[in-house]
C-alpha cells in the first residue's frame, strides 16, 4: 500500500468526532442547547454512529490490503 485513500481517513476523522461527542454527552460532560442533541438517547445514537463509520471505513482499507497481499492461486 503506498498511500492510504482519503475517504476512509475523513470517515475515521468524524467517528473519532461522534465517540467523543456521544461520551460527552452521556457522562453530562457537554449539554448543548440545540433540542435534538439534548434528547434522551442522542448519546447512544452518536456512540453508535461513531462505530458504524469506523466500520465503513475500515472496510476499503483491508480490502485494499488483501489485494495487495493476493498471490496468484499456482504459486
Amino acid at each position: 500500500m503506498k498511500s492510504v485513500p482519503w475517504l476512509p481517513l475523513l470517515m475515521i476523522v468524524l467517528a473519532v468526532m461522534c465517540a467523543v461527542a456521544g461520551i460527552a454527552l452521556g457522562f453530562d460532560l457537554w449539554r448543548p442547547e440545540r433540542d435534538w442533541l439534548a434528547a434522551d438517547g442522542a448519546a447512544l445514537a452518536l456512540i453508535v454512529s461513531a462505530a458504524a463509520l469506523a466500520g465503513s471505513a475500515a472496510f476499503p482499507l483491508v480490502i485494499r490490503r488483501l489485494v495487495a497481499n493476493d498471490r496468484p492461486a499456482d504459486q
